[in-house]
């Protein structure tokens, strides 16, 4: 059976899969006047770009509805195909206020291993902080650790929380592997603080969403972490 172009979350919210196995997700926030949020743009590679388009016509949307893409972080596999995105579809692009120098230098902040990857600039007309409220009903979240100025954002009507990268379900519910992370011991200290606040679904970039326990299951990172 072929995979759904778009998962639903909640009323107005989905998951768009831009690759095979649920590995990276892209999100849509459709609004009732028609505009379309994206949650980070996923991967340069073409079949990437063709998925999130055909997630965007599974839930009834054409690129031209996409108003702004907030990106979570400025790793490749969450904003290389940003600057195509916004080429197609003349869409803002919001970050944090930490991130949004990698962006504008196509780079990705160095990891734990000292790496940082290339992606095409984009020019960011938005900067948020801690608390802001963006277009679409996000909440911002700072969660630092992974890359500095990575957030994640709640969507106070629906109750779905975008982690990002700061916690992933891979073969369970984790922190991100410290090696991707420009500081693992913040990354962790920041998703545990994900477990206090008021939601019913984790959205999480790399791996399926949980709709059942989801804030049990983020907050027993902590709790292991605590031990």
């Amino acid at each position: 059976m072929a995979k759904e172009a778009a998962v639903r979350l909640a009323d107005g919210v989905w998951r768009i899969p831009i690759a095979p196995g649920d590995m990276i997700n892209s999100f849509a926030v459709a609004g009732s006047d028609g505009e379309v949020t994206v949650v980070d743009a996923g991967l340069s590679l073409a079949p990437a770009r063709k998925r999130l388009v055909a997630g965007l016509a599974a839930i009834g949307a054409a690129p031209a509805d996409v108003r702004r893409v907030v990106i979570t972080h400025a790793h490749p596999d969450h904003a290389g195909g940003l600057a195509a995105l916004v080429e197609q579809t003349g869409c803002g692009v919001l970050a944090h206020e930490r991130e949004s120098v990698y962006l504008r230098d196509g780079r990705s902040p160095r990891t734990r291993r000292g790496r940082s990857r290339r992606f095409p600039k984009v020019t960011v007309t938005f900067e948020f902080q801690h608390g802001s409220l963006l277009p679409g009903g996000l909440r911002a979240v700072h969660t630092p650790g992974h890359s500095p100025g990575h957030t994640a954002l709640l969507h106070e009507d629906s109750g779905v929380l975008f982690t990002g990268d700061a916690v992933m379900n891979l073969r369970g519910v984790r922190y991100a592997p410290g090696f991707l992370c420009t500081d693992p011991d913040r990354n962790r200290q920041s998703a545990d603080r994900l477990g206090e606040l008021d939601f019913e679904v984790a959205a999480f970039a790399h791996g399926p969403e949980l709709r059942r326990d989801a804030k049990a299951a983020v907050r027993a990172l902590a709790l292991g972490h605590s031990q």
